[in-house]
């Protein structure tokens, strides 16, 4: 169960370097094909942190056309994360822990800045507990690895909610009032960069949402999802845990384009939604270890429309035993020839 003294630093031992606290937050302009991410990584025991935001709108086959792209990547580490500043530019307030944030942000070159709030539909989400997620309960596999190592398995918390705010790019502003989602990660984090998962949010409305999260394999040139992570459908005040998906695509290079997914929840419902890519790019910046190639998907099911992030996250460590000359997995990942 997640509490709200989760969004806070954690207690930790002063000589664990690799100690990592992390926010994730993505919002969408889907009616101007925009979303943005804000993205930090603090660690506390080396008095660093990453600030890395980005904004794109529309498709974006390479990282260099994105509309605004700020990773600063040694800002000193904030003492809490329930309400700092960076040198960035970046404030974060968490006014209602653990899942009601205000994000400010003024960057330093003076061509973007935000002011938005993300108030939860849900109670933040706790994969790590067989409670909240049946597969922990499930006797014929481990489940244990939630598909990025270390990276989320010391804590990790999700949810979906509104976001409400304004965005100024380059001197044109936007109105925002749409779904978003955050995630939020502690524990030691080696950063090998040796895992791909694929994180999808699927919001609706404050009602209905969908998040779910798989493993990646590239198989002759083509992106293969799964197994399955773990997940949720959040509907009205109850939040069900995945116990089934599958998921299939297109992508450009490897940014999803299309999408057909399929999640069955602890009571047995089944829904499927199909997605289509109305905004896109690699990002590169948010961690030196990977890259996620991600899109704003638009859905429909049953008349309601959601707009939800999908990223499709490489460690860079596994695209190269899977595209380089000496990669142990290239000629099955591609074959000959790449």
């Amino acid at each position: 169960m997640i509490h709200p003294e989760d969004a806070d630093l954690h207690p930790v031992d002063p000589s664990v370097t690799t100690w990592t606290e992390t926010i994730g937050f993505w919002f969408a302009i889907p009616e101007e094909q925009i979303y943005g991410n804000v993205y930090v990584l603090a660690r506390p025991n080396v008095g660093a942190a990453i600030s890395s935001i980005n904004v794109v709108q529309g498709i974006n086959r390479y990282p260099f056309t994105a509309d605004l792209t700020d990773p600063q990547m040694h800002c000193p580490c904030p003492d809490s994360m329930v309400k700092f500043s960076l040198t960035s530019g970046l404030e974060v307030d968490v006014p209602g822990p653990p899942n009601n944030y205000h994000f400010r942000y003024a960057n330093i070159a003076g061509t973007c800045s935000f002011d938005m709030t993300l108030e939860g539909s849900m109670p933040a989400w706790d994969p790590n507990d067989p409670d909240e997620n049946p597969l922990l309960s499930a006797p014929d596999k481990d489940h244990t690895d939630l598909g990025l190592g270390d990276a989320w398995a010391g804590g990790h918390l999700d949810f979906l909610g509104r976001v409400r705010g304004e965005l100024t790019l380059r001197g044109r502003s936007y109105q925002i009032d749409a779904m978003g989602g955050m995630d939020r990660s502690w524990g030691t984090r080696t950063e090998l960069g040796q895992a791909a998962i694929s994180y999808i949010h699927i919001p609706f409305d404050e009602e209905l949402g969908i998040h779910l999260v798989t493993g990646i394999e590239l198989v002759g040139g083509e992106v293969v999802y799964g197994p399955l992570r773990f997940g949720y459908i959040h509907e009205g005040n109850k939040v069900y845990g995945i116990t089934d998906a599958s998921v299939t695509g297109k992508q450009q290079g490897l940014s999803p384009f299309q999408n057909e997914i399929t999640v069955t929840d602890s009571t047995g419902r089944t829904l499927t939604v199909r997605g289509s890519a109305i905004a896109g790019a690699p990002w590169y910046t948010f961690s030196p270890s990977y890259v996620t190639f991600q899109s704003l998907m638009q859905y429909e099911l049953d008349g309601k429309h959601a707009y939800g992030l999908m990223a499709d996250t490489y460690g860079i460590e596994f695209l190269a035993d899977r595209t380089s000359r000496h990669g142990a997995h290239t000629a099955q990942a591609f074959g000959p020839g790449i």
